[in-house]
């Protein structure tokens, strides 16, 4: 079986989304900003291939990347608006998730063979692609997991679906807002009818939703179904050095976040001073001391100085932004993992570290201190053999669940066994169906008896049964006709066996 060409589907909460996100997804870019992005050594634009990216509208049909002429981030404004979404709920101080980003691909070199097929594909950066065409396969794959998307979240709520084929592998970004239905019936963001009100509700539905995207799209186009990312890490390694490798991602992202904030206090510091050199340049411009050409041309790099200051803060926020939410994420998880190995808390164990209230007294300090020290034993003893007890029971169930998933997985192999054997046994009824009236039709008195009764069962008449397929006397046996449902050439065929069958029947009675 195949491991490695899984489809692959990440999917993001956002509780916000900034312009220059949108901007990206929709390539809204000239090629100075291009530039810009691939100083990055992790990012690989490929302008040449620009041309080949597309998306698919609110109509459902496909259209060049960035036709729409309200902006990613305008439409979804737009769209929280008409469901009467408030940043944050009354009452609360968090704010809720307003979207979901969707991020659909697959395997590097089978989505490149969707989409490129045969064409040779360099992915040196500043190599020119510019010959390359893009093949139907990956358009009809887009075309699918739209669908796929329309059937679970409603079209209204796919605000950008955007297929990107100029980047090192084939990928889609889907923006989609999850709405559900207050109880008075009204529409409304909702979060929870779509992903759950909890973890575990979550877990099920992304478990559902990377089968049934398996199953309706990723199987048709050779992709295998993907893996969940919760929890494999913690299967590879003990829960204490799992946790230790999630304590330095989080001192990681905590150390980019500060110097992300630090950047972006420099960067407000610089663009503030660069205003301030522009009202100074008004100033001497009033009072003479500069000529006009001067002013123009100090002014005019003053301002493209800003605006190049504001693309970087730009993309400094959205960085920001997302570390933010990879910090929440990891110190999530961190929680949820201790809890599985500290079973105070995980157990909610009441524990009450053991205190010495009594005076010693003045005699007999030995004897006292050997009733203080057997009591805080007993009550020591007592605490690990209940941590025990529930780290045991813990390991039952978790036993007990493998167990059920391997038996799972041994029924299915046996169903798997049982179809096969039955797909055989129908294969070689058929090839002897197909056999005897491959045999008929060779013999010209059989063939002319077959083609009789098979005219007579598709104009519903009575059937011949006699030698010749011409006159003679006829039959009223039963025949059960047409389906309501039933395709013509599927009827006209059960027609040419059943003529078949009755033709054998008749010869084996008459050698009896």
């Amino acid at each position: 079986m195949r491991t490695d060409i899984k489809q692959a589907m990440h999917m993001e909460a956002a509780k916000s989304f900034c312009t220059a996100e949108a901007n990206e997804n929709e390539r809204r870019w000239d090629r100075e900003r291009f530039d810009q992005k691939n100083q990055d050594p992790t990012n690989h634009y490929d302008i040449t291939r620009q041309h080949l990216n597309f998306e698919i509208g609110p109509d459902g049909k496909m259209h060049p990347l960035g036709y729409q002429e309200k902006s990613l981030d305008v439409r979804l404004a737009e769209r929280l608006n008409q469901l009467g979404w408030h940043s944050f709920k009354k009452g609360s101080k968090n704010q809720p998730n307003m979207c979901a980003k969707f991020i659909f691909g697959g395997n590097h070199d089978h989505t490149l063979q969707m989409a490129f097929g045969n064409q040779t594909v360099c992915t040196d950066k500043d190599a020119d692609n510019s010959h390359l065409h893009r093949c139907p396969e990956i358009e009809r794959w887009a075309m699918d997991v739209y669908d796929w998307c329309v059937r679970r979240y409603g079209r209204e709520n796919i605000i950008g679906f955007q297929v990107h084929l100029d980047e090192s592998s084939p990928h889609i970004h889907a923006l989609i807002v999850p709405v559900g239905n207050r109880k008075s019936g009204r529409e409304c963001v909702m979060w929870s009818a779509k992903f759950g009100k909890n973890k575990y509700e979550y877990g099920r539905i992304l478990k559902d939703m990377h089968t049934s995207l398996y199953e309706e799209v990723g199987s048709k186009y050779g992709l295998d179904r993907g893996d969940s990312i919760d929890g494999r890490q913690v299967q590879h390694l003990g829960k204490r050095d799992y946790i230790r490798k999630l304590n330095k991602d989080i001192r990681q992202s905590e150390k980019a976040i500060k110097g992300l904030k630090t950047m972006l206090e420099k960067l407000e510091k610089q663009i503030v001073e660069r205003q301030e050199q522009l009202m100074s340049l008004d100033i001497k411009l009033n009072n003479g001391k500069i000529n006009l050409q001067e002013y123009e041309e100090v002014k005019n790099g003053l301002k493209w100085q800003i605006t190049e200051l504001q693309n970087k803060v730009y993309d400094k926020t959205a960085a920001l932004g997302r570390k933010e939410s990879e910090l929440k994420k990891l110190t999530n998880e961190v929680d949820a993992v201790s809890s599985v190995i500290q079973p105070f808390r995980n157990h909610k164990v009441e524990f009450d570290p053991p205190r010495i209230t009594e005076k010693p007294p003045l005699f007999g300090v030995d004897k006292w201190l050997d009733k203080q020290n057997d009591q805080i034993a007993k009550h020591f003893t007592s605490i690990v053999r209940k941590i025990e007890s529930l780290y045991m029971e813990d390991a039952k169930r978790q036993v007990q669940a493998a167990q059920k998933n391997v038996l799972a997985d041994y029924n299915e192999l046996n169903r798997l066994h049982r179809d096969y054997e039955s797909l055989s046994d129908s294969s070689h009824q058929k090839d002897s169906v197909y056999r005897l009236l491959l045999d008929q039709l060779c013999i010209p008195s059989l063939r002319a008896r077959v083609l009789a009764i098979t005219d007579a069962l598709i104009g519903g008449r009575p059937i011949p049964t006699s030698g010749g397929g011409g006159g003679g006397s006829s039959s009223d046996l039963r025949w059960d006709g047409r389906n309501p449902n039933e395709e013509g050439d599927s009827y006209r065929r059960r027609c040419l066996l059943q003529a078949s069958k009755m033709v054998c029947g008749s010869i084996v009675k008459r050698k009896r």
